[in-house]
């Protein structure tokens, strides 16, 4: 049998599952020839992990798993479980021994103008299994567990909310068998009120319980309103800016605007157009959905932090296990162009640049402590001339890196492809501007709903930061590990991950993993500008304001000063391929599932496409490389979460 020859551009998250699914089994093994052309020397896209000479853990920002994540948890069991290459010293028998509970989620808040503190909050936990595919819980389903969520809060505040935690239960009860939702929405309206900021009436809640109360509420009510009594589909409402639309619905202007809550949501997801925290922007039908995912379908707990770094227990099992099976890998490539048939109906041609001569076969990583890592560099020496590319200061993955030799090499239809599966983060599918066109510039030129989605999805650039302190979590003044988003911005994402530690071989002080959405449109500028130096300068300051600024609240007991460098890694994240897809209303519309390209033998694969979640996460990488699969081959049949409301 003539063996079906696919090739995957890119070597993200969803282009491995996509190779996953392509070569699940024997059978589809002997169907399907599948090769994967990297740029640089590393997989993960933007889950790549690099070690750096003093054996830490580099990444390109801070990575939680949700534990509402079906599809990422079933494809990380399979993978460990045929891992056979797994090095005998491996601390992880299982892909879930790789991860850690994190169900202590303080959230930042401003107390006043410039006086921030925390809410601390602790998730309950639950038994149900990670990875089992079972998410398609009906909307009134999701919505009573919202309700009966909101009810438990009310049970732990100090006033009498009984009459109020009554009605929740009424609510509740009426969802689940099947009430029509209109008199419900009219008591939900009353109930909202007494929780409005400045009603005389108000029940006296201060602070979070507040602000969930309140806000919940009105999320309840617009749900029922617009899906339960108008019938009103998510997707309709993608149309409609989510504070908008909770404002519409009785949420208070000032609570909206300002609330830890909502800012919460927002930051999880880098909602923000062009990173711009004035600018927040989601789609109402996408942060509906990706709220009820996270708050009613976690399993086990509602978050989980990885042990080592991302590339390391998630990625490189899935490279053993995909080159055990035959997958060919060919890094150092980075693709240039896709050219069309003469009928613009299929691809005929895909031209790569090589970007580095290997002297033999490529040893892409390397075990520490049990766990394979990649290197932050290459491995100069596995390279023709690598020394004097190192000295160069050449950046493979990077836009802006200083030249270096190219070879061009070509795919041709046909003879090294039959079908191509396009993994390439959207933002390298853009014309960002007028002097260097898109690798997929024939395909714009094209016009179509391609054409559409990639000019019109806002991609965001985002900043990164780790640091390691001396002293340990509980000497900082915390009583076990945070995780927290809501900060003062731009680095309003921050989590203590000292969990990392044994992996690095350190067993003392901690380590902390901040980020957030960065607020710059140098992932624009041609590659002849200093975009990447210039971006690192902004960062680096922004960062040391921070510190200064509000260095103390995050680190109580560090003494005061600024971070030494030697203890510090930075991130601008500005690479049109590193930076993260948006859901800013009326976008997610003009996302295409993976079969929708309207070329025949092109695949699309990434969170950019429609996937059901629609927004930037693992889950939704998983989802699309499942979906991926299934347009080439018809495996597998069905991806949970996908029809999900």
């Amino acid at each position: 049998m003539t063996k079906r020859k696919i090739a995957i551009l890119g070597g993200g998250i969803s282009a491995l599952t996509t190779a996953l699914e392509l070569t699940a089994t024997p059978e589809l093994r002997a169907k399907h020839d599948v090769s994967i052309w990297q740029m640089g020397w590393r997989l993960g896209g933007k889950c790549a992990t690099g070690r750096d000479e003093q054996g830490r853990i580099l990444e390109h920002g801070l990575h939680f798993w949700f534990g509402c994540y079906d599809n990422a948890w079933a494809m990380l069991r399979d993978v460990y479980a045929e891992w056979e290459d797994r090095p005998s010293n491996c601390p992880y028998r299982t892909g879930f021994d790789a991860f850690e509970p994190q169900n202590y989620t303080p959230l930042w808040t401003e107390i006043s103008p410039d006086d921030w503190g925390f809410y601390n909050v602790t998730w309950p936990t639950n038994d149900d299994e990670r990875g089992n595919g079972h998410v398609n819980l009906s909307f009134r389903g999701m919505l009573s567990q919202l309700a009966n969520l909101l009810r438990e809060l009310l049970g732990r505040t100090e006033h009498d909310t009984s009459d109020h935690e009554a009605v929740l239960h009424t609510v509740s009860k009426a969802l689940d068998n099947g009430d029509p939702g209109r008199d419900l929405h009219d008591r939900m309206a009353q109930l909202e009120a007494q929780f409005a900021p400045g009603d005389a009436n108000a029940v006296p809640l201060s602070g979070l319980f507040r602000d969930v109360l309140a806000l919940g509420f009105a999320f309840l009510r617009g749900a029922m309103w617009d899906i339960v009594v108008r019938g009103k589909s998510l997707d309709e409402l993608n149309a409609v800016e989510f504070r908008d639309w909770l404002i519409s619905h009785g949420a208070d202007v000032e609570m909206v605007t300002h609330s830890s809550v909502v800012r919460a949501i927002y930051d999880c997801c880098f909602w923000y157009v062009n990173g711009n925290h004035s600018a927040p922007s989601c789609g109402t039908g996408t942060a509906l959905r990706v709220i009820l995912r996270i708050c009613t379908t976690y399993k086990e707990s509602v978050m989980f932090t990885i042990k080592a770094g991302m590339g390391e227990a998630v990625v490189a099992p899935m490279y053993d296990v995909l080159r055990a099976r035959g997958v060919t890998f060919n890094f150092f490539h980075k693709t240039t162009h896709l050219h069309l048939s003469e009928d613009k109906g299929r691809i005929d041609k895909v031209t790569l640049a090589r970007q580095a001569e290997l002297i033999g076969d490529y040893t892409a990583t390397k075990v520490i402590r049990g766990i394979p890592t990649w290197p932050a560099e290459p491995y100069w020496d596995q390279l023709v001339d690598g020394r004097a590319l190192q000295q160069a200061g050449v950046d493979f993955e990077n836009h802006w890196s200083p030249g270096y030799p190219t070879a061009p090499v070509e795919l041709v239809r046909g003879t090294d492809f039959d079908e191509i599966v396009l993994g390439i983060s959207i933002g390298a599918l853009k014309r960002l501007n007028h002097e260097e066109p898109s690798l997929a510039q024939e395909l714009l030129d094209r016009g179509g709903r391609f054409a559409r989605m990639v000019e019109g999805t806002g991609i965001v650039p985002t900043l990164a930061a780790q640091v390691w302190l001396p002293q340990d979590t509980q000497e900082l003044g915390w009583r076990e590990r945070p995780a927290t988003v809501g900060g003062p911005e731009p680095w309003d994402i921050w989590a203590d991950m000292s969990q990392t530690l044994p992996a690095e071989g350190l067993h003392s002080g901690s380590v902390h993993y901040l980020c957030g959405a960065y607020n710059t449109t140098l992932y624009r500028a041609p590659a002849n500008a200093d975009a990447q130096a210039e971006a690192m300068a902004e960062v680096t300051a922004s960062f040391e304001d921070w510190v200064t600024a509000w260095g103390h609240e995050a680190w109580p007991n560090r003494p005061e000063g600024a971070i030494p460098p030697r203890a510090l890694y930075l991130r601008a994240n500005i690479d049109p391929s590193e930076c993260t897809v948006g859901a800013a209303a009326g976008e997610v519309a003009l996302r295409l599932k993976v079969d929708e390209t309207g070329i025949e033998n092109l695949t699309l694969t990434g969170c950019y496409t429609k996937t059901g979640l629609n927004t930037t996460c693992v889950e939704g990488a998983v989802m699309s490389g499942k979906q991926a699969s299934r347009a080439i081959c018809g495996s597998p049949r069905h991806v949970p979460g996908e029809h999900y409301l």
